[in-house]
């Protein structure tokens, strides 16, 4: 019985290690955001703009990469809108309003590369995953 009892905690130990090592490290550790930029593991990653409820993330070069237009409904209750330009896809949740939330779920979702670029494919995962438009 001890045997057996030993045998099933290594098995299940084995399984819980490979399990973790099977999740996929964040890329992006370290957010800091700024009135005018993005800041992704302590390098300037995007400018960010603000025109009252709309807000634009662009790449360094000034290339538009995500728009955002914030609505209120009033009692503290907002929604957006939020479109990935260079994939020509809107996307919206109740829980990811703006700017912080966006890139927050984006580096969660190691949507964001190393290179600040955004991986396509992840990308439609997440759509997938978390977008409420239908």
């Amino acid at each position: 019985m001890k045997k057996l009892l030993l045998i099933s905690i290594l098995i299940l130990s084995f399984t819980n290690l490979i399990a973790q090592e099977a999740k996929e490290k964040q890329i992006i550790t370290a957010v800091k955001l700024e009135a005018d930029k993005i800041i992704l593991n302590n390098k300037i990653a995007y400018n960010y703009t603000r025109n009252g409820n709309d807000f634009l993330i662009s790449n360094l070069d000034g290339k538009e990469l995500i728009k955002g237009s914030i609505t209120s409904h009033g009692d503290g209750k907002f929604s957006s809108v939020i479109t990935f330009v260079t994939f020509g896809k809107d996307f919206s949740n109740a829980k990811i309003i703006g700017r912080k939330e966006i890139i927050f779920a984006l580096c969660e979702n190691n949507i964001i590369k190393d290179n600040f670029e955004i991986d396509e494919v992840k990308l439609a995962s997440f759509f997938e995953k978390y977008n409420e438009l239908k």
